[in-house]
């Protein structure tokens, strides 16, 4: 490690010299890939109903949910990302065609 680094530098490299292989080491194990599919599948199964619930009780009250406000996002995202394509065309089109006096 160069002197000549900053502070930060040696102080982030010395912890992840001391902490990077104790944590590759249980990272990349069996064990922790079984718990860590075991806690997604618990997670799941509990998420899932609660969202389904939570759901029903907006639309009752004539609210949108968390699912239908992320695809309405994803939609508008797209209509912009188009309506920025169609600007620079036009731009594009009236820097190449001569103004007529």
């Amino acid at each position: 490690m160069p002197e000549d680094s900053p502070l930060w530098r040696r102080v982030f490299d010395d912890v992840e010299h001391r902490v990077g292989g104790p944590l590759a080491s249980v990272t990349s194990s069996a064990d922790f890939r079984a718990a860590t599919i075991r806690i997604r599948d618990a997670r799941r199964m509990v998420v899932k109903p609660v969202q389904a619930v939570a759901s029903f009780g907006l639309h009752m009250v004539g609210l949108p949910s968390h699912s239908e406000v992320r695809r309405l996002r994803g939609e508008l995202h797209e209509v912009q990302r188009e309506l920025l394509a169609m600007r620079r065309e036009k731009l594009e089109l009236e820097r190449r065609t001569p103004e007529s006096p």
